[in-house]
């Protein structure tokens, strides 16, 4: 993952309110698909128009031309509890997945994981005699779990009060589908496939909207880098403590001298830590590689046409 268009410098997410702090987008995203469940209800759009214009449906997508139900349908609930189920597991771990990516490749990678678990859907069910419908978030928030998933497999979360590692949750959001489809359920297993090799895909492949708008998909140059300097031990006052594990006499490597695939790695794992940890814990070493990715990142906006 990139250094560029990140959350810090920025200056995105930092307002007050439901809106604000480190997950406006995956927040609002919320907001829609519950006020689009209050108008359902409210409005009683439970009719045949709905169905025709707005849920997905193989023969209405592929024959007759309304693709807009490729995303459409994905902020369409049939109940209460279909809607809490989604919007918690979205709640959950959208948060940190928009706080790692930033607002607008979060909300990208939401909305394209909408469209290609319900196109998925629809493709499989292109065959079949039923003719059915489908609505629901659930691909798009697999696609989510899938990708948090990938960066934190063994953190644990409470379902149902209990602690479960998120690869184990993850396997039970996969298999559980299978498992009504077989007893007569209704649940669109094909959706939560696609919506899963969609995230594997976007992590593994580094698809993320800023990169393949940037330009920077094109071969990069070569770059000459010089023997990586030291920086001198800082001295401390006679009162100050060393860190822990500091030897004395060690010299720290500067972070103004590293490539930029190391610095690169470097700021993902201190950008994993204030996720989990906040700003309040991070070391002098890693507030370094903050300034210096910002540092880099201006210097590249500005070499810019």
């Amino acid at each position: 993952m990139g250094i560029y268009d990140r959350e810090y410098y920025r200056g995105e997410g930092t307002g007050p309110g439901w809106f604000g702090g480190v997950s406006p987008a995956c927040n609002a995203i919320i907001v829609i698909n519950v006020v689009v469940f209050l108008v359902q209800q409210v409005f009683r759009l439970d009719d045949p128009w709905v169905r025709n214009w707005l849920e997905a449906s193989p023969e209405a997508i592929f024959h007759q031309g309304r693709v807009w139900q490729l995303l459409t349908a994905t902020f369409l609930h049939a109940d209460i509890w279909h809607l809490i189920g989604n919007m918690w597991f979205l709640w959950l771990v959208g948060r940190e997945m928009e706080a790692l990516y930033g607002s607008r490749d979060f909300t990208a990678f939401y909305l394209v994981a909408a469209v290609v678990s319900t196109l998925g859907w629809a493709a499989m069910q292109a065959f079949s005699p039923f003719r059915p419908f489908m609505l629901g978030a659930s691909g798009a928030v697999m696609a989510v779990v899938t990708l948090y998933t990938l960066y934190y497999p063994r953190r644990e979360i409470l379902f149902f009060f209990i602690p479960m590692p998120m690869w184990v949750l993850l396997g039970i959001y996969m298999v559980l589908p299978l498992l009504s489809e077989r007893q007569g359920g209704h649940v669109a297993w094909e959706s939560h496939v696609a919506g899963f090799a969609f995230a594997f895909a976007f992590k593994h492949f580094d698809l993320r909207w800023s990169r393949l708008t940037s330009g920077r998909m094109r071969r990069p140059r070569l770059k000459i880098f010089s023997p990586v300097a030291f920086e001198q031990p800082r001295t401390r006052t006679p009162g100050q403590s060393r860190s822990s594990g500091e030897a004395v006499g060690a010299k720290v490597p500067s972070v103004a001298v590293l490539p930029e695939d190391q610095l690169d790695a470097r700021l993902d794992e201190v950008l994993a830590k204030i996720a989990r940890e906040g700003r309040t814990g991070l070391t002098d070493e890693e507030h370094r590689v903050l300034q210096e990715a910002s540092r880099r990142a201006r210097n590249r906006r500005s070499d810019r046409p």
